[in-house]
C-alpha cells in the first residue's frame, strides 16, 4: 500500500506539534513528511535535523500526486504563502488547513481552477504528546474515502471531533486556544506553591498531575462539573475559602469573556471582519 505523504506549508509552533505526535506515535514517519516555509531556512534546517523529515524549496518536490497538503501559515499570510503553488493543486492533492478563521469556502474560491477538496481543522499543540483535540469540518468537495483518511490522520495525534464549519471558530476559542489558558491557570498554582514554599519542581508535579486527575475524571463521569466541585467544598473548609476568593474576583465571568473574545477574534481573522460582537456572531451561526 502506498503510504500517505503530508506537506506543510509553514513551520511554526502548530506544524511542529503535529510532527512531534505523528512521529511519537510512529503513525507517520519522516519520509512522509515534507516542510516548507516562505524564507527561514534556519528554521527547516532544525526541524530536518531533530526530526529526520524532509524540507524542500522545490515545488514539485513539495506537492505531489495524491499528496495531502497542510496550510499551518499564519492566517494573515496564507494568500500569498500558497500563491507560488495554485497551478500544481489538483482534485488530488487535499488541502487541510490548521488556521484559525479561515473558512473552507475562502480556500476554496481561492484554489478555483479543480474541485479541490478542502478540510478545516484545528488541532492543539498537545498534539506533541498525542493529545490533541482535533476539530475537523470538511469542505463541499471532500469524499467520504479522504474523510476517513484525515479523521485517521489526526486521530495519530489524539481525539477527533467532525463538527459544522459555523461551529469552527467556537471550536477554535475553546480547544485551539484552550491550552493557553489552562498553563495559565497552572502557573498561577505553581507561583502559589512557591509562595507557600514547596519548591518549583514538586510544585510541577502537584499541580500537573491534580488537573490531570480532574480532567480524567471530568470525562469518566455522568456528573457536571459544578457537582464534582461542590462534592469537594465542605461547609467552611479550605476549599469554600479559595472559592470565596474566586467569586470576590468574578473568576469564572473573566474566563468566559475570555473564551468569547477569542471567538470573535477568529471571526476577525477570517472574512467576517464585520461581525464585531457575540450577539452579531450568534445571529450568523443561525443563519
Amino acid at each position: 500500500m502506498k503510504q500517505l505523504q503530508i506537506s506543510f506549508i509553514g513551520a511554526g509552533a502548530m506544524a511542529e506539534a503535529l510532527i512531534s505526535g505523528w512521529l511519537k506515535n510512529n503513525h507517520l514517519t519522516g519520509e512522509q513528511i515534507t516542510v516548507t516555509n516562505r524564507s527561514n531556512d534556519r528554521r527547516l534546517n532544525e526541524l530536518k535535523e531533530f526530526y529526520g523529515i524532509q524540507t524542500t524549496r522545490s515545488e514539485k518536490e513539495l506537492i505531489k500526486e495524491d499528496t495531502f497538503i497542510i496550510l499551518a501559515c499564519k492566517p494573515k499570510d496564507w494568500k500569498s504563502a500558497i500563491q507560488p503553488y495554485l497551478s500544481s493543486f489538483t482534485k488530488n492533492t487535499p488541502i487541510i488547513s490548521v488556521m484559525a478563521g479561515v473558512s473552507t469556502d475562502a480556500i476554496e474560491k481561492e484554489v478555483e481552477k479543480e474541485k479541490i477538496p478542502v478540510i478545516r481543522t484545528m488541532p492543539n499543540t498537545s498534539a506533541s504528546v498525542g493529545a490533541s483535540m482535533t476539530t475537523i469540518a470538511f469542505g463541499k468537495e471532500v469524499s467520504s474515502e479522504i474523510a476517513k483518511k484525515v479523521e485517521g490522520l489526526f486521530q495519530g495525534v489524539g481525539e477527533t471531533a467532525v463538527i459544522a464549519e459555523h461551529q469552527m471558530d467556537a471550536a477554535t476559542a475553546l480547544t485551539g486556544s484552550g491550552p493557553a489558558y489552562i498553563y495559565y491557570l497552572m502557573e498561577a498554582m505553581e507561583m502559589a506553591a512557591e509562595n507557600m514554599g514547596i519548591e518549583p519542581a514538586l510544585a510541577k508535579k502537584l499541580v500537573s498531575q491534580t488537573l490531570l486527575g480532574a480532567s480524567i475524571r471530568v470525562q469518566d463521569s455522568d456528573q457536571q462539573p459544578a457537582q464534582l466541585y461542590k462534592q469537594i467544598m465542605s461547609p467552611g473548609g479550605t476549599t469554600e475559602a479559595g472559592f470565596q476568593v474566586l467569586e470576590a474576583n468574578n473568576v469564572q465571568q473573566s474566563l468566559i469573556s475570555c473564551i468569547l473574545r477569542a471567538w470573535e477574534r477568529s471571526f476577525e481573522l477570517g472574512e467576517l471582519k464585520d461581525l464585531k460582537n457575540p450577539q452579531e456572531l450568534m445571529n450568523y451561526n443561525k443563519r
